[in-house]
């Protein structure tokens, strides 16, 4: 077989093997930088008293927030967040008009499944703090350490490093010490947002 016979072969073989190629889904990087933006409802599961009128933080709000995290391994990341979210204290079922804002940052370690379509489910939990600040009263905001844990699901946009993603995020800190109409409470408080957003991802 003469060399002319030769490229034409190969050449014609690689014609054959680019479509392949470029149909072929995206490889994951092991090693990435991600950011994230979410937003989206927000409310309290617990109740503010044992016995009697009932006070609590059920009635839905609002979170907004961001984060940014490394991927260390395809299925292994590390991530730290910042959410701010508000909702209003009911007592009896009623809306009072008290207004509570937190402001939640913590880290976590996340794990998550890439797969071929694009869809990646993950979970996570870790720890961090939350200051807890009630609207319009004078009362001094309060810092409180906080445990967080959650799920989600990213799509990976093809051929892209963008990804939309729906995600529920939890925490459970100690609300005391407060003032105003939250004078005398002393309970454990477990908090839920749910959000969707988007994300960015940079290998390296």
């Amino acid at each position: 077989m003469s060399i002319t016979q030769r490229l034409s072969g190969a050449l014609f073989a690689l014609a054959l093997a680019t479509p392949a190629v470029a149909q072929a889904p995206n490889i994951v990087q092991d090693r990435a930088v991600f950011f994230s933006a979410r937003g989206g409802g927000f409310n309290g599961l617990s109740n503010l008293t044992d016995a009697g009128p009932t006070a609590d933080f059920k009635k839905v709000g609002f979170n907004v927030g961001g984060g940014v995290g490394v991927q260390l391994h395809r299925y292994v990341s590390v991530r730290g967040d910042f959410t701010f979210a508000r909702n209003e204290l009911r007592n009896d079922q009623v809306a009072t008009g008290a207004k509570l804002n937190r402001y939640f940052y913590d880290a976590a370690l996340q794990l998550q499944y890439p797969t071929a379509s694009g869809l990646e489910p993950y979970i996570f939990a870790g720890g961090g703090g939350v200051t807890l600040d009630e609207v319009d009263s004078p009362s001094p905001s309060k810092t409180k350490a906080a445990g967080t844990f959650g799920l989600g699901f990213n799509y990976r946009i093809p051929n892209s490093p963008f990804g939309l993603f729906a995600e529920g995020k939890s925490w459970l800190y100690k609300l005391d010490g407060m003032g105003g109409a939250l004078s005398g409470i002393d309970k454990t408080q477990f908090d839920v947002a749910w959000s969707g957003g988007a994300s960015y991802k940079l290998p390296f």
